[in-house]
This record gives structure tokens, sequence and C-alpha cells, in this order.
């Protein structure tokens, strides 16, 4: 039985924009001049950096036969994991949907802007024989959370609860 690998869409505009950040950044930053300086340099640095944020992706990959599940990292269809953890002890899938918010800007003293983002998300939670739980991965809509959890499912024979 295969691995099932999960990977998150990006958007074709962050996917453009990426690119357009990445690309010019990361060819400017090998073929730099020593003459300019190092001004150019961050300058060229920072730009590739979010280049690569506003391409790369995250994602989650499956072991169904031997129980273990990893976090990936993407970028160009080129996944990259990170180390194997092995499923606890899990009586159930718990598929909860909640908002999630960030707040971005100065926090202190003096006032200053600040900018609040809200977005729906499905948290998906393993419960153990406690009830104690563990989060899993935040999945962007209800269908995605709906077909990890089918494969956790398949990998662990427990049951899915949603709230939705």
């Amino acid at each position: 039985m295969t691995n099932f690998i999960y990977v998150e869409k990006i958007s074709p505009i962050r996917t453009i924009l990426g690119n357009l950040l990445f690309i010019p950044g990361f060819l400017a930053l090998i073929l730099i001049n020593k003459g300019n300086g190092p001004i150019f340099f961050l300058v060229y640095l920072f730009t590739t950096y979010w280049g690569v944020f506003l391409i790369s992706t995250e994602g989650l990959e499956i072991d169904i036969q031997n129980k273990k599940y990893r976090k990936l990292f993407s970028m160009y269809g080129i996944n990259i994991g990170r180390f194997w953890n092995y499923f606890p002890e899990t009586k159930y899938i718990a598929l909860v949907e909640t908002r999630v918010k960030q707040t971005f800007g100065a926090m202190g003293v003096r006032s200053s802007a600040t900018a609040t983002i809200s977005e729906k998300t499905v948290k998906i939670n393993l419960f153990d024989k406690n009830e104690k739980y563990f989060t899993l991965y935040f999945a962007n809509n209800r269908d995605e959370a709906l077909k990890i959890a089918e494969q956790i499912k398949l990998a662990l024979k427990i049951e899915i609860l949603k709230n939705f």
C-alpha cells in the first residue's frame, strides 16, 4: 500500500507573485557584483525570501501500513519531509471547525496600527484513551479535512467525529 500525501494548493496569483520575486532575486544573489556593496545583497536576499514564502506550502504524509505520519514542506512539487512520528494510541478523530485570528502590529505602551486577520480552518484532533488530544493538522476546508481523516481512519481503524 502506498503512502497518502496531502499538499495544500496555492492560488495562481500567489504562484505568479512568488515566482516574480524568487527567480530574479535568486539570480541576482548568484550573479551579484561585489562592487555594489552589501546593501544590494540584503535587498536580493529579502526578495528571494519573500518569493520562497509565497511559492512554498505545507502538507502531511501518512504511512498507512506502519501507522506513521510526518509534516511536509513543498516547493515546485518537491516534497521535503521532516521526521516520522508514530500515531499515538488513539480512540477517535475529531474534526473541529474553528476561526483562527492573528493580530499584526505593535503591542506595547504606545498606540500604533494593528490589523487582525481571521480565517476559518478545520482542526484535525486525535484523542487518546484519557480524552487528551493533540492537533495533527489545520486543514483549509471541510473536504480536505475529511480526506485526511478518512486516511487516518484506514490506518488506525477508529471513528471520526465532526462538528459540521
